[in-house]
């Protein structure tokens, strides 16, 4: 076919032709990386190790995690006598001076006519603007009525936040706690199919789930497990003594993981809090070709390649890339990189990628070039 044999041709000259085309990086501040810190945190609804409900004993325990954006599991919003009927986030909020969403998974009636509503679910605050948030639905098995059988319900918080340029999207969950991980298995793919909408994205929560849990594995294809950094188990889990790792902080590909710290010795919650330092990009770009390349993957997926040929093709390309970079040749990766940027956009000029595809690649592209420079 015409379009086949148009597509090898942009391809042997990418491997066997170097050409330095005359392309203008010229890049500002604004696309420069930005570290950011954030956190996971199931608070037992302000219960510490003491059984005692102390919202003031939680607040300094975020406080002292230093995080710019957590997610927290088990909150309770005027729900009972166990949280003093106090809407646990806002008075986080206040003694924090941070913005704050909450996602309710429960919505229940007043104890009595008139007050608010009884809600407990999961929450998020933040140092930087939340630009928007929602409560999304994912499969839940309700805890609250007789009989229960699966159905799709609120309670996984997404939130847009604009990171100094980069606009990361925040989703905090907190997946089944049964034995049978029939419904872990069903909200992961739920999860899954909502987070696809964006690819800037950073999961954190309660999984309960072991790392080697089938059930979660689906998620390290797009995300990276922080904890990845270390080679110890990094328990969270009974906190007066940590025998399990249930609670994540997973980050997109695109983005690179610095730092992950279980914080010990916590007595405000029967779960350890996570903080993870995770370098992003303003203008959400990868900062790495490993990250270029999963964004490959994302809108092949995506279905924004109009030739079965032009994934495979491409990932040839970014693998040339990738030894470049291993033998430190400078010169040929800027070039290659180059190369890179010109097939994509020949591509799209041919109608062969979706112009939303064409953009976010070549803009992966020239910041890499820049990062090289």
């Amino acid at each position: 076919m015409k379009v086949f044999r148009w597509l090898s041709t942009v391809v042997l000259v990418s491997f066997f032709v170097i050409v330095s085309l005359p392309v203008d990086y010229a890049y500002s501040s604004a696309m420069e990386r930005v570290d950011l810190k954030v956190g996971t945190f199931n608070v037992a609804a302000g219960t510490g190790l003491d059984g005692e409900y102390n919202i003031d004993r939680l607040a300094d325990t975020i406080s002292d995690l230093d995080v710019d954006i957590i997610g927290l599991q088990e909150v309770d919003v005027h729900w009972g006598y166990r949280s003093n009927f106090d809407h646990m986030m806002e008075e986080l909020a206040s003694r924090l001076d941070m913005e704050y969403y909450f996602a309710p998974i429960y919505d229940l009636a007043p104890v009595n006519e008139g007050d608010p509503n009884r809600q407990y679910g999961v929450g998020v605050l933040s140092k930087y603007p939340i630009v928007d948030a929602e409560n999304r639905k994912i499969t839940r098995l309700s805890t609250q009525v007789p009989n229960p059988f699966p159905t799709r319900e609120p309670g996984f918080l997404q939130a847009k936040i604009n990171v100094e340029g980069a606009e990361v999207m925040f989703y905090v969950t907190h997946l089944d706690y049964r034995g049978d991980p029939t419904i872990r298995e069903m909200q992961v793919a739920d999860m899954q199919e909502i987070m696809s909408e964006g690819n800037y994205n950073i999961l954190v929560g309660d999984m309960n789930a072991r790392p080697n849990a089938t059930e979660i594995g689906p998620l390290f294809r797009d995300f990276v497990d922080v904890w990845g950094v270390h080679d110890t188990d990094g328990n969270t889990f009974p906190a007066h003594n940590p025998d399990r790792r249930i609670d994540y902080i997973l980050a997109s590909k695109r983005m690179e993981v610095k730092t992950a710290e279980v914080k010990n010795e916590v007595e405000s919650s029967d779960h350890l809090p996570v903080t993870a330092e995770i370098e992003i990009v303003a203008g959400n770009h990868s900062t790495s070709l490993d990250g270029l390349e999963w964004l490959l993957d994302y809108y092949e997926r995506q279905v924004a390649f109009h030739d079965q040929q032009i994934h495979p093709a491409l990932k040839r390309q970014i693998n040339v890339l990738k030894h470049y970079h291993k033998t430190d040749n400078v010169e040929k990766l800027l070039r290659h990189l180059d190369q890179l940027e010109n097939t994509v956009q020949q591509l799209g000029e041919e109608g062969l990628i979706e112009d939303e595809a064409v953009g976010e690649i070549t803009e992966d592209i020239r910041y890499l070039y820049s990062d090289v420079e």
